[in-house]
């Protein structure tokens, strides 16, 4: 049953935002993306092609640009940390060797374009990189981003400790939202404490470095600015702003009542029903 209320508060949040989950094949690996991010590369005007030699990590690669064969770099991908199965100082992680297995099936030894953001090397002298992969859906080609496609699909987190790409950041924050909505990958075995459908949720605002949200058109925006719900801001740990006072939001309580459906009570008093039919329906508390 918890599968099924899952799906139905992920459906209800694609509604909400616009975004239509879509799943692609690729070789004998399925893996879910979002159809309104297929066409991102078409903004990418610098790249270079190169061969994935070996998988280290989940988020980790060898890899050798076509551009200069005898290379071998060690390239660090941007804005996604997977759990660790490889990591001299640390055990093998929850879901590490799922990650690295998928990153494995999809990379290795395929062709691959390379893009990058304004720091292409970090201090362990690895290449930081976004890796675009050549995939077909509903017989139109496309070049996706693997980043992103391993936050969506469940298999990472977005990684935001270190600042990349704005508007990929909102886009993977947004990604390992509905990853965690869905129950997908490392997230299948989280049970909420609390639901993650209020009924009032805006849009707010975060940059780049802070720890506050804001509304539009704060000061605070002039130089980064990052859209995120209002629920996703205040489970990140943000604060709101106390220059522009954005709206503030409890989470609220989340319990299971009985075994045939699911109730959740909202911070504005509202009853939200959700049936494993998958029905649902709002009734006054």
């Amino acid at each position: 049953m918890r599968r099924t209320n899952f799906f139905l508060l992920l459906v209800l949040s694609t509604l909400v935002l616009g975004l239509e989950p879509i799943t692609l094949r690729i070789g004998d690996t399925s893996a879910t993306y979002y159809r309104e991010y297929l066409n991102l590369f078409d903004d990418v005007s610098e790249y270079e092609s190169a061969v994935v030699c070996i998988v280290v990590d989940g988020d980790t690669v060898k890899l050798k640009l076509k551009s200069d064969p005898d290379s071998l770099l060690t390239a660090r991908l941007i804005g996604v940390d997977t759990p660790e199965s490889v990591h001299p100082q640390k055990s093998v992680e929850y879901f590490g060797i799922e990650s690295s297995g998928f990153t494995k099936a999809i990379l290795e030894g395929k062709d691959v374009f390379i893009s990058f953001d304004w720091d292409q090397i970090d201090a362990y002298g690895r290449i930081l990189s976004y890796i675009w992969i050549p995939t077909e859906y509903e017989g139109r080609a496309y070049n996706i981003m693997f980043n992103l496609l391993l936050v969506s699909s469940g298999y990472g987190h977005a990684y935001t400790s270190y600042v990349f790409d704005e508007n990929y950041m909102g886009i993977f924050i947004e990604a390992e939202r509905l990853a965690r909505l869905g129950g997908f990958g490392l997230w299948q075995e989280e049970k909420p404490d609390s639901i993650l459908l209020p009924e009032y949720d805006p849009i707010v605002y975060i940059t780049s470095t802070g720890d506050k949200y804001h509304v539009d058109g704060c000061r605070f925006l002039e130089h980064s600015k990052i859209p995120i719900l209002l629920s996703e801001a205040v489970r990140r740990g943000y604060i709101p702003c106390r220059v522009c006072k954005p709206p503030e939001l409890e989470p609220a309580s989340f319990s299971v009542v009985e075994e045939d459906f699911m109730t959740a009570i909202t911070e504005e008093g509202s009853v939200v029903i959700l049936y494993p039919d998958g029905t649902w329906e709002f009734e006054a508390y």
